[in-house]
């Protein structure tokens, strides 16, 4: 695996404008087991670069909304229905998806937390070739590689995961997660696939 060195232009982008021209670093806080109450925050500066907040799940899918730091909202993460094995789906504002997510290699313990992600173009032969790879390096998913085409876009780390009662007034968040994001790679992407290993880590209390 290598680090990437050409133009930015060849990475995958989900939104346009949240890529660095430096390595950046960010800290995920899911205050809650259903994501009610997600910051996003920028280790450099410590400020609020994400949030993100949700109803819970319904019969028919679970729905988080993903704002700036300013509350504007940029996309929505969508699970398919409550059960773990279901895609994900990333919907902009309009509701057009513009990213999908599945669990790859089966729902085997040893590697259910293995996820594509392919961000889509204009028609389905765009999507070809640009699968975007999310594999933990160790059964609880503690630490996560992405990767494009042998390329390494970021490490995830889960740094801390409270699985109590009352966690509120304990002052503790349910789960916490590091992200460090090589230079050019678009941060939102990479908070996609943190709130799917945060979503696995909650449900299946791994």
């Amino acid at each position: 695996m290598s680090s990437f060195t050409g133009s930015t232009s060849k990475l995958p982008t989900l939104l346009p404008g949240f890529n660095r021209e430096e390595e950046a670093n960010t800290t995920v806080h899911c205050h809650d087991r259903t994501f009610k109450s997600v910051d996003v925050l920028d280790d450099a500066n410590g400020q609020t670069m994400f949030r993100v907040s949700s109803k819970g799940a319904s019969s028919l899918s679970w729905r988080r909304a993903i704002s700036d730091g300013s509350g504007r909202k940029l996309f929505e993460l969508r699970h398919m229905g409550y059960a773990m094995k279901n895609d994900w789906a990333v919907e902009d504002v309009e509701g057009t998806r513009i990213c999908s997510l599945k669990h790859v290699n089966g729902m085997m313990a040893q590697n259910r937390s293995n996820l594509d992600a392919v961000i889509h173009g204009e028609s389905a032969a765009d999507d070809i070739g640009n699968t975007i790879e999310i594999r933990p390096r160790d059964r609880g998913a503690l630490s996560t590689v992405v990767q494009y085409q042998g390329i390494e876009l970021a490490t995830i780390m889960n740094t801390e995961a409270n699985d109590v009662t009352s966690l509120e007034k304990k002052g503790l968040d349910r789960t916490v997660w590091k992200a460090r994001i090589n230079t050019g790679v678009d941060i939102s992407l990479i908070l996609v696939a943190v709130l799917c290993l945060a979503e696995m880590e909650h449900v299946w209390r791994q």
